[in-house]
């Protein structure tokens, strides 16, 4: 069969066609796959799709994400999204329902899963506008729900669930260090050349990396621009790749990067650091201690900054044509010197 990355729009439906035929073992109507600009990792697309079941027709708005093989984080698998968006679904976190995975190739081309299309819009913080063109109630309002869903999250309970099966650490003292080994990996993966400054950043991880004070499912990219709103409300939390089981401060973390802010004073342009950890303390009932909120912040930063060499490597090495991966690479410089303004605020 031929690969996702050789198939032309027309070719895909029609495997999709064939596949949504077998699970629901009917004959399916697809409509036109309108493909998604936004993110920047899985290739996203919209459909419409109809079937009748037990005699009644059913109709879904359907998105349909596909792990490119030669995208920033491949090789990729379906099945850790798939099973937190499950495991999720009716708790307190505004999750897309989810219907299908396959991490077989041999359906599409490519690891892929297929959730239910939300309404909504992405705000994102590298708009013209920096992802501020809210007003003072619609912002405060996105903040309590943002922290919300987040403790929402943090505090669901994910032992017996589909969950339980996603990697990461389940020892208190082992979440730090499972993620520095993981990133470290991608970034000897993605780069032959050596950076002083991550090489630096690293020694100091491990030499400081706090023990957890519980273990929770973490997003690992919760932020803004990874969450649909409409009308003030938050409709959906999104992209769940990075999904693993680890410190919940990982998550607070990387919240704070300056990468989601800019200038402004709002963690993800929402709320200020201080009222983030307020929030949260609040909801969740765990205090958000400085020392941990700046280490993760820092991390981020460094993890933020592997991705950046990811970027660039799929775009020069494996011939992802994607210039916004080349746009990332660029700013590699950039995010360096974030890096080390952050670690010295955690020193």
């Amino acid at each position: 069969m031929a690969a996702f990355d050789s198939l032309d729009v027309e070719s895909l439906r029609r495997r999709l066609l064939a596949y949504l035929g077998r699970q629901v073992d009917e004959v399916v109507e697809v409509g036109r796959l309108e493909r998604f600009t936004v993110g920047f990792s899985w290739v996203t697309y919209g459909f419409a799709a109809k079937w009748v079941a037990n005699g009644a027709a059913v109709e879904r708005d359907l998105v349909l994400r596909i792990g490119p093989p030669d995208g920033i984080f491949a090789p990729y698998r379906a099945a850790p999204e798939f099973a937190a968006l499950r495991s999720l679904e009716g708790s307190g976190v505004p999750t897309p329902k989810a219907y299908w995975c396959c991490d077989d190739a041999e359906a599409l081309g490519a690891p892929f899963f297929i959730c239910e299309r939300v309404k909504g819009a992405a705000p994102v913080p590298w708009s013209a506008d920096g992802g501020a063109a809210f007003d003072e109630a619609t912002r405060l309002a996105l903040a309590d729900q943002f922290v919300a869903a987040l403790a929402a999250l943090h505090g669901f309970a994910w032992r017996g669930t589909p969950a339980a099966g996603i990697e990461g650490a389940v020892a208190l003292d082992h979440t730090a260090t499972a993620q520095i080994h993981y990133w470290a990996q991608r970034m000897g993966d993605w780069s032959t050349r050596r950076h002083p400054m991550l090489e630096w950043a690293l020694v100091w991880f491990r030499a400081h990396a706090p023990a957890a004070r519980r273990i929770t499912l973490v997003h690992g990219d919760y932020r803004i621009g990874n969450f649909l709103e409409r009308d003030g409300q938050i409709t959906a939390i999104l992209d769940w790749e990075l999904v693993h089981l680890g410190d919940p401060m990982e998550d607070l973390g990387w919240v704070c990067l300056q990468a989601w802010r800019g200038r402004s004073l709002h963690m993800c342009r929402l709320l200020t650091r201080e009222a983030l950890r307020e929030k949260y303390a609040a909801l969740s009932g765990f205090p958000v201690e400085t020392a941990a909120l700046n280490y993760w912040e820092a991390f981020g930063t460094f993890k933020l900054t592997v991705m950046h060499l990811g970027a660039s490597h799929c775009f020069e090495k494996r011939g992802f044509n994607d210039l916004r991966m080349a746009g990332m690479g660029a700013q590699l410089p950039r995010m360096l010197l974030q890096l080390e303004s952050v670690l010295e605020r955690a020193a």
